[in-house]
């Protein structure tokens, strides 16, 4: 998304930045924004049909002249972010500062706050703005407790030592929906909690906060970046947590002062996970997924990992695109939806652009025993979240599942591509598969399952680090909607079955046998047999790691 028409003001906004966006219990999906990855203005649109078109975007505040401890000075707006009520309202807040007056050291505290607004139609339309939060800050993220307590985390810099920022991160809270913080319609810097601060010999460290409560009664999790401005630290992010019955009722003062909380209940996310901007989100399995810009093991970009239910374990890294500040949120069966701005130029000029994806969960398994059915693929159902799903890296999509009886594995999968092309079964419009099986002394074995659009499939048995091909044929399970090598027209896909028999791939399975299974896709861009074809491999994996990949279990 690079330009947005602005409704209630009659013009295009041609900087989209800070995206946040999430489901509503209508079903709409709600995006803020603001212009600039510092200011200035907050933006709201909507989708009522899942994030395929979105409408114009209404403007909440603009920056604006305004006087400040400085004199004339500019009021700008920042860190837009919202949740959903229990109630259903949407409770929407910002960061509000003066330009030049936040950089007045001794009275910065009276020159930045936090401003809320609330929406009772799904985000059409927001009641007027209201100061809650006195105090030098950034990035307020709420969250609501089962008991109704509302939590707003924020990056606290209320303390700024040698003109040099110490940031920490705090909660402020509401027991009466948003009428008063803390107990009071406007609570400041004094008032706040201190629930996560690091020190080192430089400086103070912490915030970006966003929180989740967590399934079973397991408390709360609060993702937070190590970061300052002009130190790096060394471990970030970190994800902080309480439990439920304590609900950060601890020695803030002493967290303010001392740093802390400590371990376990403030422990880094991955250890190769180095990265900024974290948030968070409770997937419907109560499973916790942290999204965050920086490197993992090195490599740049966007990247999402999954913990467990109380939020720890953190892995299954996918990196969705590059990008920074974004957000993800669950939007029901299996998938999920991210965002993020990116920084780009046009015409000499620097601009921000919004990109957005959906993110598709792939799961352990159990699977009947009994012969796999195939619906006709011009039938085939892509909601469904039974098949397992591949399909980032081209405009082409791959589903799969598995079967089997007595005498055969069985490898069915769905590949839609608009131009289908089969050379040999892997250098071709192909689907594929990785199979670890482990017997019950330990021993490991991995096969690999291979068919392209002609219907040519190859089977292959791991020896010594190398392929050697154990089975190929036809299968007689083909269905291709379109024509293979024909660049001229334009094709659905095709669907296929293999199945291959038990005594290939080592024997019948016994109780105690486990499998695990690695998806690959390999794509052709068109029908010349040159260049070979690309490959694509299930995300959050590493294919040679086979207790990396996802468990298969019969049965």
């Amino acid at each position: 998304m690079t330009e947005v028409r602005v409704g209630n003001r009659d013009f295009v906004e041609k900087n989209l930045s800070y995206p946040r966006i999430k489901k509503l219990k209508d079903g709409t999906l709600l995006m803020s924004f603001n212009n600039h990855h510092v200011g200035w203005n907050v933006y709201v649109r909507r989708s009522e049909d899942n994030g395929e078109t979105w409408g114009d975007a209404q403007m909440l505040r603009e920056k604006h002249r305004a006087t400040s401890t400085v004199g004339r000075d500019e009021k700008v707006f920042i860190n837009s972010d919202f949740i959903q009520l229990q109630d259903g309202r949407i409770l929407l807040a910002y960061q509000w500062r003066y330009r030049r007056g936040y950089g007045d050291i001794p009275n910065t505290n009276d020159n930045c706050g936090i401003e809320i607004m609330f929406s009772e139609d799904s985000g059409r339309t927001f009641s007027k703005p209201r100061e809650i939060y006195r105090g030098r800050c950034w990035e307020p993220a709420m969250l609501q407790l089962p008991s109704g307590e509302i939590q707003m985390y924020i990056t606290s810099s209320q303390e700024v030592v040698n003109k040099i920022s110490n940031p920490r991160t705090v909660v402020i809270r509401s027991m009466d929906g948003g009428k008063t913080w803390q107990g009071k319609e406007l609570c400041t810097w004094l008032d706040n909690e201190t629930i996560s601060r690091t020190f080192d010999e430089r400086a103070s460290y912490d915030g970006m906060p966003s929180g989740v409560w967590l399934d079973d009664n397991n408390g709360i999790a609060v993702p937070i970046e190590v970061w300052h401005g002009r130190h790096v630290m060394d471990q970030t992010p970190v994800v902080v947590k309480t439990p439920a019955d304590v609900n950060w009722r601890i020695d803030h003062e002493k967290v303010a002062r001392e740093g802390g909380p400590d371990y376990p209940w403030k422990k880094q996310i991955n250890k190769d996970l180095w990265a900024y901007g974290p948030y968070s989100a409770k997937l419907g399995t109560g499973e916790v997924v942290v999204l965050c810009n920086g490197t993992y093991k090195g490599v740049e970009g966007i990247w999402t990992l999954i913990g467990d239910k109380k939020a720890d374990n953190f892995r299954f890294a996918t990196s969705p695109f590059k990008g920074y500040w974004g957000s993800i949120d669950d939007i029901g069966n299996n998938e999920v939806i991210a965002t993020a701005m990116v920084k780009y130029a046009e015409t000499g000029k620097e601009r921000y652009k919004v990109l957005v994806i959906k993110g598709r969960l792939n799961y352990a398994k159990t699977i009947a025993k009994g012969d796999l059915t195939m619906a006709p693929i011009n039938q085939f159902d892509k909601s469904r979240n039974d098949y397992w799903f591949l399909g980032k890296e081209i405009d082409s999509q791959v589903f799969v599942n598995f079967g089997y009886t007595d005498r055969e594995f069985q490898f069915a999968t769905y590949l839609f591509d608009k131009a289908l092309s089969a050379f040999t079964p892997q250098n071709s419009d192909a689907s594929a598969m990785l199979l670890n099986r482990t017997v019950e002394n330990g021993r490991s074995q991995n096969y690999k399952i291979t068919v392209n659009a002609a219907g040519q499939y190859t089977v292959y048995k791991e020896e010594r680090y190398s392929w050697v091909l154990i089975g190929k044929g036809i299968t007689n399970n083909i269905e291709v909607e379109g024509t293979v090598n024909n660049d001229e027209d334009q094709d659905l896909g095709f669907a296929a079955k293999v199945s291959v028999d038990w005594n290939l791939l080592g024997g019948k399975p016994t109780a105690k046998d486990q499998f695990r299974a690695h998806l690959i896709r390999y794509y052709k861009g068109g029908s010349k047999e040159k260049p070979l074809s690309t490959r694509e491999d299930m995300a959050g994996e590493n294919s040679d790691y086979p207790q990396e990949w996802l468990q298969v279990m019969l049965n």
